[in-house]
């Protein structure tokens, strides 16, 4: 555990020093198509200036201190959490639920994190004996990785569900800066990767229903208990171990049709 922290610290320190994002770095143009047909917000910021102040533990309860979780400077950070030693990190969710959104947001990560980004957020109840605590949503998985990770599981991909391109996805290794995206506009989604669109899927599409019929978001029995298909949910930020920082997490909400 120490060894993880010492050779974090550069990576700390660097992001500590970022300057502010460039516009350029999520263009409106990779989404004009929405911008030209609905009523899009304006871009608001789920980073406080300082403090935790939208973010809740799953079911409401405060992110107590001491915690993991801190407000650096205007980034959102997840300091070194290893799940099987304390319990000071944890996942946490949004004060707020969303429908309709463009999701962008920019990490740098430590080697060994395991971490990802959930929408459509919602408490399932106990819908099997693994998966009690029922807070489940679809995944944009960050990951520490090797180069040439497409899998279902890797970064970029919707976890469980559907793997990102291999010719589009290009992720830069752990400690340097990566860009994501996440469009969720009624059963339509995309996830982007540093600039490229690297998934798309349609909720309850055929494809869709086998992919939730081969992974493990379904009961025991292997009937669907409709995850994903809730409209409305929160974001949640996952800890399943490692460092990360995001100094940038800016959702628009997608209204109605002009």
């Amino acid at each position: 555990m120490m060894s993880r922290k010492i050779a974090f610290f550069p990576l700390l320190c660097v992001a500590l020093c970022l300057s502010s994002v460039a516009a350029d770095e999520f263009p409106d143009a990779d989404i004009r198509w929405i911008l030209d047909k609905y009523n899009v917000s304006q871009p608001q910021s789920l980073i406080a200036a300082e403090g935790l102040v939208g973010w809740t533990k799953p079911g409401g309860r405060e992110i107590a201190a001491p915690s993991k979780w801190s407000n650096k400077e205007g980034k959102l950070t997840l300091e070194f959490s290893d799940r099987t030693r304390d319990f000071q990190g944890g996942d946490i969710v949004t004060s707020k639920q969303y429908t309709n959104f463009v999701l962008d947001f920019a990490w740098i990560a430590s080697k060994g994190i395991n971490n990802g980004i959930k929408y459509r957020v919602k408490d399932f109840g106990e819908t099997r004996a693994r998966l009690a605590k029922g807070w489940l949503g679809c995944e944009y998985q960050i990951l520490d990785e090797n180069a040439g990770s497409f899998g279902k599981g890797s970064t970029g991909s919707l976890y469980q569900l559907f793997a990102p391109d291999k010719e589009t996805k290009k992720l830069h290794p752990f400690g340097e800066r990566n860009t994501g995206r996440v469009i969720v506009l009624d059963n339509h989604i995309e996830h982007w990767l540093n600039g490229k669109k690297v998934m798309q899927c349609e909720v309850g599409s055929d494809a869709w229903k086998q992919a939730v019929a081969d992974s493990k978001f379904k009961r025991d029995d292997g009937t669907s208990f409709g995850f994903g298909e809730n409209p409305t949910g929160y974001l949640m930020i996952t800890d399943h171990g490692g460092t990360i920082i995001y100094d940038k997490i800016v959702v628009r909400e997608i209204g109605e049709k002009r």
